[in-house]
């Protein structure tokens, strides 16, 4: 059971799904969202 629920979870954050879903949970501006992406891209860079 454990390790059918470790499997799943590592499928979906692979797959997204989770931060897909955070995303869409309000609407953002599309200044607001080309910023954050911009943030995003920043912090995985380094």
């Amino acid at each position: 059971l454990d390790e059918g629920m470790r499997r799943f979870k590592r499928s979906v954050n692979k797959s997204g799904i989770l931060l897909e879903s955070r995303k869409r949970e309000f609407f953002l501006k599309t200044a607001l969202r080309r910023k954050m992406k911009s943030e995003l891209a920043r912090r995985k860079k380094y």
